[in-house]
């Protein structure tokens, strides 16, 4: 044989001291130090009802999974979604981030690149008031049609009104 393998099981979170001998004399850099883990211990607390352009927020306690690295990544059809952690001591984090449309965001928290619990979790957010959104609505180039998009709206375009005023612009459509 031109090696070995050995195998253990943590039974507990934390470090485990790990030493290696061989012929009697101790391999470089014994003893070893592996952090056991258990990404099963990560609870994420209540997602609230998010409201567009309003902060969510909710907690993850990482305090008895043991050390490790955790990644926060949320999502509202497919883009990701600005998201601050705020570390609160003892491996306990709250999470915010601000919707910007009224759809399901979606949730997903890895521990050492393992899924907790029930990731990927859903946050509804609903619309509360009309949001209008688009770069022409502070710089519109001359010549080139500019749009912008409203959103959190029910009904018909005919309960929509907009004026563009300034210069001579070409018409105006909804759509």
């Amino acid at each position: 044989h031109s090696g070995f393998t050995a195998e253990f099981t943590p039974r507990e979170v934390g470090p485990h001291s790990i030493s290696v001998e061989y012929n009697g004399h101790p391999v470089s850099g014994t003893p070893f130090i592996a952090k056991a883990y258990d990404a099963k211990r990560v609870y994420v607390g209540p997602l609230p009802q998010g409201h567009v352009g309003k902060p969510l927020q909710f907690t993850v306690d990482a305090s008895q999974a043991g050390e490790g690295n955790l990644e926060i990544t949320i999502s509202a059809q497919g883009v990701n979604i600005p998201t601050q952690v705020h570390p609160q001591g003892n491996a306990k984090f709250a999470v915010s981030f601000v919707p910007i449309e009224p759809v399901d965001h979606v949730i997903s928290i890895y521990f050492n690149k393992e899924a907790v619990p029930g990731s990927l979790f859903i946050a509804p957010v609903v619309g509360d008031f009309p949001l209008v959104t688009g770069s022409s609505l502070s710089h519109a180039p001359l010549g080139v049609d500019s749009y912008f998009t409203m959103s959190n709206v029910a009904g018909s375009l005919d309960d929509i009104e907009v004026n563009v005023e300034g210069g001579h612009s070409r018409r105006l459509r909804l759509y």
